[in-house]
């Protein structure tokens, strides 16, 4: 029997067998955070783009500065 409607709404609530994980479907209970050397990557990268985004913004300004 189908405790669902037709919207995807449990009627049942925790007990809804549609609620249910897959038997050998496992999902872990914390993601292993990156590694120092992962993080500080993004982190240069991320400074990188951060550094190109001010000074496109930059030049941006100063067009328009010497256009008016």
């Amino acid at each position: 029997m189908n405790c669902c409607d037709e919207y995807g709404d449990c009627r049942q609530g925790r007990d809804c067998p549609a609620r249910v994980a897959k038997v050998g479907q496992r999902i872990p209970k914390h993601p292993k955070p990156l590694r120092a050397k992962h993080c500080r990557n993004h982190l240069k990268d991320l400074a990188r783009a951060m550094l190109l985004v001010v000074g496109v913004m930059l030049i941006s300004a100063l067009t328009v500065g010497v256009i008016r």
